[in-house]
């Protein structure tokens, strides 16, 4: 028998949803198998697989100890980018806030992806002392596309890592961006449509009307500045749409500058030219904790903020002189 103490990592998980992870060798069938024979309790008790773990619960698995691999805990992706650089916001027991550079990205898209933020991010941790978890690693919580920098939310363990995204889905914490734009939008202004995408082209389309393959998307901004060819912008995103922003943007004639795939070309080849930029101008600057719940209650009402790149400051102070250095 093999017996295993839930720790915060693994409470509030399905047992079955556990044991999918932690008997990384058994089927699906094998370990529903398991239940059928009494194989499988919790507490020296008989659960169903719909059984929610509790801290401090004890698992007791029936099985010879040859059939489990104890040392396939979570392996950190990490272990190559203890060096790499990593901007830190903030940091506590629960959450790691950074600033993701342009170019950089969140999560490996293959297998061959070596330097990501989520794989340096786990690097520093396991410099500071992060050990291996039974069948936790510390996720990402908010994704950004590769060229767009700006705030990621690390959680730490498997508990903050549901609450924060429950707070996202809920849309209680405040994601906001600077960008700029070409012409001169009304000072203020809200986006509301449906977006469908294209997975060979990458690219969202913005339609009015919804379909069964489209998804709602919203986006709320505030003009900050305008040298009437192009403006500063503030934009809130209220859901979290792939290129929702961005999309938005074109599709009421503001595309943002540099942006490769629904900017304007001959735009685009002009601040590449002067300033060196080949990333579309946008930044997830600005995250407010507006309201906040269980383990990172204390975070309610705070603030992070993330510097803009050197490029983007210098651009913006060309473009709007001490109105862009806001």
């Amino acid at each position: 028998m093999k017996e295993i103490k839930v720790t915060e990592n693994e409470e509030g998980q399905r047992i079955d949803r556990f044991l999918r992870k932690y008997l990384k060798d058994f089927s699906l069938g094998d370990i529903y198998k398991l239940f059928r024979k009494n194989g499988v309790k919790i507490n020296n008790k008989k659960v169903k697989e719909s059984y929610m773990l509790a801290l401090d619960d004890v698992i007791q698995l029936y099985i010879h100890s040859d059939m489990i691999d104890t040392s396939k805990s979570v392996e950190f992706e990490g272990k190559k980018n203890t060096s790499k650089p990593i901007d830190v916001i903030y940091e506590d027991d629960n959450i790691l806030i950074v600033n993701k550079p342009i170019g950089l990205l969140t999560h490996p898209e293959k297998k061959d992806d070596e330097d990501t933020l989520i794989q340096r991010a786990i690097g520093y941790l396991m410099k500071g002392g992060l050990t291996s978890s039974i069948t936790f690693s510390p996720a990402v919580c908010n994704r950004l596309d590769m060229n767009t920098g700006g705030i990621v939310i690390v959680a730490k363990n498997y508990s903050t890592l549901k609450t924060i995204n429950k707070l996202i889905r809920e849309r209680k914490l405040k994601k906001y961006y600077t960008c700029i734009v070409k012409g001169n939008p009304p000072l203020k202004g809200e986006i509301k449509s449906c977006l469908t995408k294209d997975e060979i082209e990458n690219k969202v389309a913005v339609h009015n009307e919804k379909s069964d393959h489209s998804k709602t998307a919203h986006t709320i901004y505030n003009r900050i500045a305008t040298n009437g060819d192009f403006s500063l912008l503030r934009v809130e995103l209220i859901t979290g749409r792939s290129h929702q922003i961005r999309a938005h943007l074109s599709s009421i004639g503001h595309s943002i500058i540099g942006d490769r795939k629904y900017g304007n070309k001959a735009i685009n080849i002009f601040f590449l030219r002067k300033y060196g930029l080949d990333h579309q101008f946008l930044y997830a600057d600005r995250l407010l904790m507006n309201e906040t719940e269980d383990k990172i209650l204390y975070l309610k009402g705070q603030e992070f903020k993330a510097e803009l790149p050197h490029i983007l400051s210098e651009i913006s102070g060309d473009l709007f002189g001490k109105e862009g250095q806001k």
